[in-house]
């Protein structure tokens, strides 16, 4: 490829180019209605979404992070807690291997984040390692679907029901991924999405979603993503500014009737850099396990630690975008000093140490990807 050669990890620009007529119809109504907050758009797109995760209610939010926060709030109500916020002694088990929002609501919401060691093959949180940690103020579970893969979680579910915890899932980078055929986020009782730009089914801005089977959790998430008012000029709870609004929701509605070829792409991606990067034992590729459906948000190998910065390097002389989803662990910020972890959380350190993302997205075109490949052979001298 040329020398002037730049590979994105994403490549929103392509995809805009693809989908430029649907978004145009579906933003023009924004204009001709006017009606931006909790609008006609938004409607149309909840009700699109509850068909296709063939959920009860999917609701709008400003953020996957307000998602996971809400979700939390009216688990927290389910249990009396007072206002709808838990108290510091109540506990909720999460993977310190994701971004930080993951944890940061379970301390927004009043509670204390419980972090436990990964599963070292699929980076998702590992089930033996919750149930090492619960305790008697033990409230609930929030797995991470990291990188498009669902977690174990008939595994979760198990443990859940005989500690009568509650799930809420972090679906934010595994949209239309699915565990056993049941798509991801409609296992727990709740499920909590991102439309941040970088996921699957992205949005111009922020947004989120709550998806959910349980009528009263319904009624409190509209209530505490419009501050908390049960009815107009009226707030029953202390809430949130958080609506979906008509724009974004109008761009998801025009992007969201080509998420299942998008994500196909993706897979098709995935494969390609999985035989071409066989050879290079030095590379562990990712793991699909049976009855699962990956989506690839991110598509990460694990190379030993003291070699994964400069492949980093390497890769970006080469003009090829590639990051690291996560170098810090949750457990080792400053902001969560009083969280409570588990074990030694070697995996979780061990994978901070060797990940690295590659370029991936629906557009990526064969030759680019065998310079990707070609790139990473040259720096093991393959």
């Amino acid at each position: 490829m040329a020398g002037n050669t730049k590979i994105h990890l994403l490549d929103l620009k392509r995809e805009y180019a693809f989908l430029k007529k649907d978004i145009a119809k579906e933003t023009k109504k924004c204009f001709a209605t006017q009606s931006w907050i909790l609008g006609e758009q938004l409607v149309t797109l909840e009700t699109a979404l509850t068909g296709y995760l063939n959920t009860k209610y999917a609701l709008g939010v400003a953020s996957g992070t307000d998602a996971l926060l809400i979700a939390l709030r009216t688990q927290a109500f389910r249990l009396k807690k007072k206002g709808g916020f838990f108290d510091a002694k109540d506990e909720i088990i999460t993977t310190p291997f994701t971004f930080v929002a993951t944890a940061e609501v379970i301390t927004r919401a009043g509670a204390t984040p419980v972090f436990v060691d990964i599963d070292p093959a699929t980076f998702n949180i590992s089930p033996s390692s919750i149930k090492r940690a619960i305790t008697q103020n033990t409230k609930g579970i929030i797995p991470v679907h990291l990188y498009g893969l669902g977690c174990a979680m008939d595994e979760i579910l198990k443990i859940a029901k005989t500690h009568n915890l509650f799930i809420v899932e972090d679906v934010a980078q595994s949209f239309g991924a699915s565990y056993k055929g049941t798509k991801l986020g409609t296992l727990g009782d709740a499920g909590c999405f991102s439309f941040f730009p970088s996921k699957n089914l992205g949005a111009y801005g922020d947004g989120g979603l709550v998806a959910t089977d349980d009528d009263m959790a319904a009624i409190l998430t509209k209530a505490l993503r419009n501050h908390g008012q049960l009815q107009k000029y009226d707030a029953a709870y202390i809430g949130y500014n958080s609506r979906l609004d008509s724009f974004q929701a109008a761009v998801l509605l025009a992007k969201l009737k080509h998420i299942d070829r998008f994500n196909e792409l993706r897979n098709n991606v995935a494969q390609k850099y999985a035989r071409g990067l066989a050879r290079v034992t030095q590379v562990q590729l990712p793991l699909v396990p049976k009855n699962h459906t990956h989506v690839y948000n991110l598509y990460n190998i694990m190379v030993p630690a003291d070699i994964r910065d400069a492949l980093l390097k390497h890769l970006g002389h080469q003009g090829i975008e590639s990051r690291v989803y996560y170098p810090i662990p949750l457990h080792k910020m400053g902001a969560f000093c009083n969280a409570r972890r588990v074990g030694t959380l070697e995996n979780t350190e061990k994978a901070s140490l060797g990940i690295l993302s590659l370029p991936l997205n629906p557009f990526l075109q064969d030759g680019e990807i065998k310079y990707v490949i070609k790139a990473i052979g040259d720096f093991f001298s393959l």
